[in-house]
């Protein structure tokens, strides 16, 4: 159940950084890397804004099982990756303050998404399963 809730989590928290990256790249890039994005930059930038909205859309998470893998596969695969270019920049260029807290939150969704990624379809549908019957029995 608790996986359910990081998936859900971590969608709406691309979905809100993509429509901020594509309202107002300037200011997420300036909290980022201390640095205005000139040039194709902006562009790139809501590039970047419209591929998490879709991202966090997509994984939004849904009752059927191949969904939920496919988005918590999505997810996981996208926040290692956006882990590791967050670190090699904070490693290798100038940043600004919210670059480390950005770098380790992404770390965190990774841990936090590993169980559910690793879990058999069989665990799950035995959750969703015993979750169903407790809704039947609150109708009742």
């Amino acid at each position: 159940m608790a996986h359910r809730y990081v998936v859900m989590a971590s969608a709406w928290l691309e979905i809100i950084v993509g429509a901020t990256f594509i309202t107002a790249p300037d200011v997420l890039c300036v909290l980022l890397f201390d640095a205005k994005p000139d040039g194709i930059a902006m562009p790139l930038a809501r590039w970047l804004g419209v591929g998490l909205l879709g991202l966090g859309i997509a994984s939004l998470p849904s009752k059927d099982w191949e969904s939920r893998r496919n988005a918590v596969g999505g997810l996981f695969v996208f926040n290692a990756g956006v882990t590791i270019l967050v670190a090699w920049v904070g490693v290798t260029a100038a940043h600004g303050y919210l670059l480390w807290p950005v770098a380790i939150l992404h770390a965190a969704i990774v841990v936090a998404l590993l169980p559910a990624l690793l879990a058999s379809k069989g665990s799950l549908n035995a959750a969703s399963s015993l979750q169903d019957a407790a809704r039947r029995n609150e109708l009742k």
